[in-house]
């Protein structure tokens, strides 16, 4: 047991070993004891494994937060919390020089109700990033503010910035949550509406659009990365974060863990498609990443630590689109969209295909029953055959 643990300690070590150098002549620099440059660094591996062993330079400020406010609501002892918080805000402030914002009671408030609930911390974020916008236009603290300040902050927003529906919703759901959950006011005396949803059909391109968009991708990393999205009808960021352990070959599906909604799904991989990902991953062999970052750019870290940006893959989309001279409003997620309606046309279950969308609602699937061609060519000739005697 000693000796397995000792392996674990050396893998661990090995991982974050260019991060402690950093970071312990940073503390050597301000005259900390080695016990204590010991907790730091152990609170910033804590860190790391909270978040699958991510790289800590891909954790947010929000989310080295989130996780101390998960410890707290653990129970964890006072003195182990203090020595996490300290070490982990060392790490942010000095080593990486970035503003770690002291919370106020209120913004703690809010913060723990949105945990409780589960949200996500990208949710927590915007929802916070709302609420801080509402007090810097009013000036005052948020709970402060009449239910007719908060109408004439909406006003502002949609009548004078004329803000796009999607920016007014996320701010009128953060505002909302903090104004019934949080103040535990009613927020219907504002006298604010939910912005009307607008009912939209995606673009969807036919079977013959999208190999020739897919042939005029030409670097092997991006070309497997774009095949595999529109094989699996995956979302950009689901595709580019996959590891190599999640393609099941013997299985012929592709795993999807903690993806939209914290849900895990699994999508059916074409045989056709594998030696295309055997190929690429024998070109790099990295153990974390299907398709890890080239290089590292601005960024600290190694190319192995960071998975392929997600702009990368979306400018590749959009240079082949034009060199195939399809000039339809057409990007990345489009070929999720136009995945969805040609299963529908090969007769694929609606019901399936939500699954593999990862979809909770069939109406949200629903939307590709207007896009599919059959449908859609067998409805115009029998209109134009009960109207042929006109």
């Amino acid at each position: 047991m000693q000796k397995q643990d000792s392996k674990n300690g050396v893998r661990n070590q090995q991982k974050i070993t260019s991060l402690e150098a950093r970071m312990h002549a940073d503390m050597v620099q301000r005259g900390y004891s080695p016990l204590t440059q010991k907790i730091y660094g152990r609170a910033v591996r804590h860190l790391a494994r909270h978040y699958g062993n991510r790289t800590v330079e891909q954790i947010s400020v929000a989310e080295a937060q989130a996780y101390l406010r998960y410890l707290k609501q653990r129970g964890v002892g006072e003195s182990t919390l203090g020595n996490h918080g300290a070490g982990i805000r060392f790490l942010f402030e000095v080593t990486f020089g970035k503003v770690w914002h002291p919370i106020s009671p209120l913004r703690q408030r809010m913060l723990e109700d949105m945990d409780l609930r589960g949200f996500s911390v990208r949710t927590q974020t915007s929802y916070v990033r709302s609420v801080a916008a509402l007090a810097r236009y009013c000036r005052r603290s948020p709970d402060t503010l009449s239910d007719e300040e908060i109408r004439r902050y909406f006003v502002h927003l949609k009548c004078e910035r004329k803000l796009a529906r999607q920016t007014v919703t996320i701010a009128l759901c953060g505002i909302k949550f903090f104004t019934e959950i949080t103040l535990k006011r009613d927020f219907s005396l504002t006298g604010v509406p939910v912005p009307k949803r607008q009912k939209k059909l995606p673009v969807v391109l036919s079977t013959t659009e999208v190999r020739s968009i897919l042939n005029e991708v030409l670097t092997l990393r991006l070309r497997a990365c774009l095949r595999l999205i529109y094989a699996c009808g995956l979302r950009l960021g689901e595709a580019c974060r996959l590891a190599p352990t999640d393609i099941d070959s013997a299985r012929g599906v592709v795993i999807l863990r903690t993806a939209k909604g914290g849900t895990d799904r699994q999508v059916p991989l074409p045989p056709t498609l594998l030696p295309l990902l055997r190929e690429y991953w024998k070109s790099h062999r990295n153990t974390r990443w299907l398709f890890p970052a080239q290089s590292c750019g601005h960024r600290k870290g190694s190319p192995a630590e960071r998975h392929l940006p997600l702009s990368a893959v979306q400018k590749a989309f959009q240079l082949a689109r034009r060199k195939a001279g399809i000039l339809k409003a057409a990007h990345v997620h489009t070929l999720r969209h136009s995945w969805a309606t040609h299963l529908l046309e090969a007769g694929i279950n609606l019901r399936v295909i939500q699954e593999w969308m990862g979809h909770r609602s069939p109406v949200t699937t629903s939307v590709y029953t207007h896009m599919t061609e059959p449908g859609s060519s067998v409805a115009t000739r029998q209109v134009a055959q009960l109207m042929s005697d006109l």
